[in-house]
């Protein structure tokens, strides 16, 4: 969906009080890849500093690869690790808990962002289909 947020667009916002597109897309990968890295008892770090004119595209296509390089290093031994995730959430919690708090995290303002892109006129999205698995 972050594709679909033309460029210029990135300021839009539904509401006088929501957040802006761009920077909930922001949120959205650098949370994932903050979870990601607590999870692999990592401390938490940023990819881009606050005044990074890189497009929204790019770094969340460097966010999401770098996500994904964590999460397919991890063991399956390393999901029962208890992680000291009290700065972030406030408590120590196994990598797998913080990988599923990880995943509401990203289905909660997923939801927000699909209905900032069809705000912006988009109608063909991405929906969930089940698997069957």
């Amino acid at each position: 969906m972050i594709s679909l947020i033309d460029e210029g667009k990135e300021d839009y916002k539904p509401t006088k009080t929501s957040m802006e597109v761009g920077k909930l897309a922001n949120h959205i990968v650098e949370s994932s890849y903050t979870f990601v890295r607590l999870a692999a008892d990592q401390s938490p770090a940023k990819l881009f500093d606050e005044n990074d004119d890189k497009d929204l595209k790019s770094k969340a296509s460097t966010y999401t690869q770098e996500t994904e390089k964590l999460l397919t290093s991890l063991s399956e031994e390393d999901f029962d690790k208890t992680i000291d995730a009290t700065n972030i959430l406030g408590r120590e919690l196994s990598a797998e808990a913080i990988l599923q708090s990880a995943l509401e995290h990203e289905i909660h303002h997923k939801g927000q962002l699909f209905i900032y892109v069809r705000e912006l006129g988009h109608t063909d999205l991405p929906f969930f289909t089940s698997r069957g698995e």
